[in-house]
Formats: structure tokens, sequence, C-alpha cells
């Protein structure tokens, strides 16, 4: 891959195809960049006829903004072809925290740098990592990446004081934001005080929602093998009475659930879950080759687009995944989901997820936004490009980019 770092003086860049990110195809367009952001789009042969400065002609290759990667556990990279598909989400997680303590640090640390290469490599721009050590927080920023990083919280018991985990601050690329885990790893009333500091700091709040039948079970009658897991491990509360509700429905009566909120997986979700998410305009996150590999079943993505709700992607860790690749992600859903327009899958592995994470300024190719860009060679050909594209082999060729 071929990285044009893009200097203040202005550039204009033209391709076969432009993806704008908000549903819309240029034919034989150009990009006009200045100070790394970008001033103007139109077709070519207009925009040269002005410009004055630097020219650049990709080819033959659809230009489209850097992807978003919404959901990422860098810090589980060491664990790539460790674990296996057993059918089973809580043998998983058991098989996952058995293999984790037997890593050290360093292994943690090396295999998620590379992991950043690769991910930086498939035309990752912004990501959204979930982490529990801080490791990967050091590794962003050294890295060129913008992101979120959640540090994530695992305490049923609610013993944990937030403040404890405060003393990062974020800078320009990197948001520093809190992550309660999920709504069976803790206490609602931990999950209501994170959300209270993410509303506060005007952060996004991630939480993996409904991504087990095991899930369901616990939130609907206490029982199960998730239950059995949080006893063996000292963190279920003696207190705890199951609310009767699915988890949506749950984190809707805790009062977490807006515009704000980014909700992991969402496979196991009712027509009744779907109306709350899209009351709340919550933003949904899909990592379906993680959910293949657990044996949870697919995210009902007609049907949450069909909800007005605005998904987007997330390849999880490589404990559930044996690629970082955002590509493989709208590849798995475009196979599931044929009748989805490929400009969605696109929207969802740009604009959308870019949203999410509350960077208004990337995710989109248009003025205004940061020239976070990428030119991706593949099958563009017949009435409809892009569904040839999203079917057939994919290489990003060029990367654009705006230094700090």
């Amino acid at each position: 891959m071929e990285e044009f770092p893009l200097s203040h003086e202005p550039v204009l860049v033209r391709a076969r195809l432009i993806f704008t990110a908000r549903g819309t195809l240029l034919e034989d367009g150009a990009v006009e960049v200045r100070r790394g952001r970008i001033v103007d789009l139109g077709p070519y042969p207009e925009l040269k006829r002005t410009f004055r400065g630097r020219r650049v002609d990709l080819g033959e290759v659809l230009l489209l903004p850097a992807l978003t990667n919404a959901h990422t556990h860098l810090e589980l990279s060491a664990l790539r072809f460790r674990l296996t598909p057993t059918g089973s989400f809580i043998t998983w997680v058991r098989s996952l925290i058995r293999k984790r303590v037997e890593l050290s640090l360093e292994d943690l640390r090396q295999a998620a740098a590379e992991a950043l290469d690769e991910l930086w490599q498939e035309g990752v721009g912004l990501l959204g990592e979930v982490g529990n050590t801080g490791i990967t927080l050091g590794l962003l920023h050294e890295s060129p990446f913008h992101a979120v990083y959640f540090r994530e919280i695992i305490d049923f018991r609610g013993k944990s004081e937030i403040k404890q985990f405060l003393e990062r601050s974020s800078g320009r690329r990197i948001v520093y934001a809190l992550s309660p885990h999920a709504p069976y790893t803790v206490s609602p009333v931990l999950i209501q005080a994170i959300k209270s500091w993410t509303r506060a700091k005007g952060r996004p709040f991630s939480i993996h929602v409904a991504e087990s039948p095991e899930e369901t079970l616990f939130l609907a009658e206490g029982s199960g093998p998730i239950r059995a897991l949080l006893e063996e491990r000292g963190q279920f509360h003696p207190g705890f009475e199951a609310p009767g509700l699915s988890p949506v429905a749950y984190l809707e009566r805790l009062g977490v659930l807006d515009e704000h909120t980014i909700c992991v997986h969402v496979v196991q979700v009712t027509p009744a879950d779907l109306e709350i998410l899209a009351r709340r305009r919550i933003r949904p996150c899909l990592c379906p080759r993680s959910n293949i590999f657990l044996g949870v079943g697919l995210p009902p993505l007609p049907q949450i687009l069909a909800a007005g709700l605005k998904p987007c992607l997330g390849t999880d860790s490589l404990a559930s995944n044996d690629r970082l690749s955002v590509w493989a992600e709208m590849e798995a859903l475009y196979h599931a989901y044929p009748e989805v327009a490929p400009e969605t899958y696109l929207t969802m592995a740009t604009l959308w997820g870019a949203q999410a994470l509350g960077k208004r300024d990337m995710g989109a190719i248009e003025p205004g936004y940061r020239a976070e860009m990428i030119a991706v060679s593949g099958v563009l050909k017949g009435p409809e490009p892009l569904r040839s594209f999203i079917e057939g082999p994919k290489t990003v060729e060029v990367r654009l980019y705006a230094p700090f």
C-alpha cells in the first residue's frame, strides 16, 4: 500500500469513482484538499479548470473515506487462533479467561501493535477500542489513528468507584471514555454511574448488548450458565433479582439509552427491542463474524434498518475472529442480506461509524471533513458497480491522510 501524506499545500485528487459516504457515487470525480481538509468536491473536468496546485490521478479506483472499526479489543490479539468455535458462548468465555492469564503483558502489547498495523493496511482510520489494562491506549497515542479508547469496567458486585478510572485525559486524536462490559457483568448502579459520567463529558458510551441467548436467559430469569460463571468467580451479587426483561428493555429501565449509546452486537433482539432502540436513537454496532464464530446468530440487519437505526461495524477481537477486516464484516452481512443496498454497507463502514464515535469531521468525503481517504482497487463494472465491488476481492492501493 502506498501512503500519501497530505501536506498544507493544495492538492487535487482524481479517481474513477468517489463514494461520498452519504449514498452518492461520483464518476470521474475529484477532491480538493487544503491543509488536511476537504474544501471542494465535484467532476474532475470542472475542478481542474480553476485549480492551481498539485494534481494526483489515482486511476481506476474507488476513493472513499478511511474506514471506521467501531468495536475492537486489541488487548486480545495475542489469542488469535488459540480459541476455537464450540457452539457455546459460555464455553468460549471460559476458554478466553483461561488462555488470557497465560499471556504476559509483553505478549499482549506486541500482538496489539501488530494488530494496529494490520488495521492500518486494511484502510481503517478511526477505531473504537475497548481495553482493560491501558496497554492499547499508549499504542494508540503512538499511532496515526484517530480513536475513542473505552476503558472497560467489569464488576457485577458494584464495588468499584469510577473515579479510579478517570486519571486519563482526552487529546485531539484519542478520546478517553468509560464502558461497562455488559448488563450481566456490571451492576445496575455502576452502569448508571458510568453513563452519567459519559453524559457529563459528552463522550460516547459503549456496551455489549443482546449478544447471546445466555444473556437473555440470565436477565429474564436470573439463571443459567452466566449465573453459574458469576458465582464461580465470586462476582454474583446475592441481592440480585432478575429484572425479567430483555437486555434492551433492562437498559431502557436504567435510563442509559440515548443517541450517544453504542449497543454492540444486538443479535438477540425482538421487534419491541428495536422499537426502544429506535426511539432512543441509539447506535448499533454489528460484529457479524464474531457472532458467527460464537454461534449466537446474526443481527437482523434489515429489521434494524427498517426501524430507522444507523448501524456501524466492528470486528470485535481476534479471540473470536481471524481477521480485523471491516471489508470481511461487510461481506459477511452482504452474503446474509444481499437485499440491502451496497451503498448502505459502505456507509455503515464509514460515516455511521464515525458518527457513533462522536467524530463529526470524519467518515465522509465532503467539504469541511478531514482528508482521511483510501483508494481501493476492485471489480467496478455494470450498472451497479458498488455491488460488484462488495462481492469481489479488494485491495487498498493508496492511503491518503493528513499528518498531525
